[in-house]
């Protein structure tokens, strides 16, 4: 994209503005993870978009948020026994996820406007930055949405709308990181790419990533990484007994936790053996116009995935392992998206020249 004098002048402060708001989701990505890993999400059990900023400082103040939480079906389904003591740890994950992301929106909101008064911004970045702004509210809604669902009878919260919470998050984190490196390009990209090309092949990799990305959104939603602790049978079999019930239907892909399971194993065999076989070839042909330590970079970060999945797995979804697996996914997810804005990059540039 063309740039004026004065968008080169603040190109860098916009450029570390992008960057750091492109760290900040990813950190929000991985807290999330934590939050429910620790069952700490339906701890706060109201919205309050300001005053929920401060969290409790007195004993008072604990015993009041207490006795709400006391009142939530969790409490009386499944932490009846629950001490202040662990009901503070719970609560400081979901108070430190929910204030972060109002960090976020003010990182965002408050450089945005600065610049946008300067007039260092072009009508592309107008169009994506109010595509990002919409999907952060949107995500915000749907984050309240996904804890109203477990403050009902069910002490659980919709898998759906975690997943669908994921989604979103990666959605902006993608558009962020994309947003970022043409930037800092100074061009734009288009983020498709031809069938017949070695582009799609790179975009192949990074949809069925996000796709198995989407299936451990399911595992973490139905606790369905707990049913099954072995690696590759399950019950000593491929395809085990009950993959398929016949009063779920379709609904077995995303309610059935032995049909959740197998499909999210599968999905991560399935794209590693695909990416690392892209991968390698890359590193022994000069066809790719990736730079080696990005195709080195993507196939340690990969190794490591598939790995951690396996070690969650055999743990009955250890915390420590569950975490570093969730965190690598997106990890891995990035450095998909940097070595596909390469590639597209350089290819493009060779096409002008």
């Amino acid at each position: 994209m063309n740039l004026s004098y004065s968008q080169k002048k603040y190109k860098r402060s916009i450029f570390i503005w992008l960057i750091t708001l492109t760290i900040m989701v990813l950190a929000i990505i991985i807290i999330g993870g934590l939050t429910r890993l620790t069952d700490s999400g339906l701890s706060m059990v109201d919205w309050r978009p300001i005053l929920g900023t401060i969290p409790p400082f007195s004993n008072e103040d604990w015993m009041e948020v207490f006795n709400l939480y006391k009142l939530s079906p969790e409490y009386l389904y499944v932490n009846k026994n629950m001490q202040l003591n662990e009901f503070k740890y719970i609560f400081l994950w979901e108070w430190f996820h929910r204030f972060f992301a109002r960090m976020i929106g003010i990182v965002f909101l408050l450089p945005f406007v600065y610049f946008a008064i300067k007039k260092y911004f072009n009508f592309l970045l107008y169009v994506r930055f109010l595509i990002i702004f919409l999907l952060g509210i949107f995500q915000a809604f749907v984050g309240w949405w996904m804890v109203k669902s477990g403050l009902n009878d069910d002490p659980y919260v919709s898998a759906y709308l975690l997943t669908f919470h994921l989604f979103n998050a990666l959605i902006i984190f993608s558009l962020l990181l994309w947003t970022s490196m043409e930037y800092y390009y100074s061009a734009k990209v288009n983020f498709f790419s031809n069938h017949n090309t070695l582009t799609f092949l790179i975009f192949v990799a990074i949809f069925i990533t996000l796709l198995t990305i989407i299936t451990g959104g399911f595992m973490a939603g139905t606790h369905a990484g707990q049913s099954f602790n072995t690696y590759p049978l399950m019950n000593e079999k491929i395809i085990p007994v009950d993959y398929y019930l016949s009063d779920f239907g379709l609904l077995n892909i995303f309610e059935n936790t032995i049909a959740i399971n197998f499909n999210h194993r599968w999905m991560g065999t399935i794209t590693f053996i695909y990416t690392f076989s892209l991968f390698l070839y890359f590193i022994f042909t000069k066809s790719s116009k990736i730079t080696k330590f990005l195709i080195s970079l993507v196939l340690l970060v990969l190794t490591l995935q598939f790995i951690l999945g396996i070690l969650t797995l055999l743990s009955n979804v250890y915390i420590p392992f569950a975490s570093m697996h969730q965190t690598n996914s997106i990890i891995l997810f990035s450095t998909l998206l940097i070595s596909y804005h390469q590639f597209k990059t350089k290819k493009s540039y060779e096409n002008l020249q």
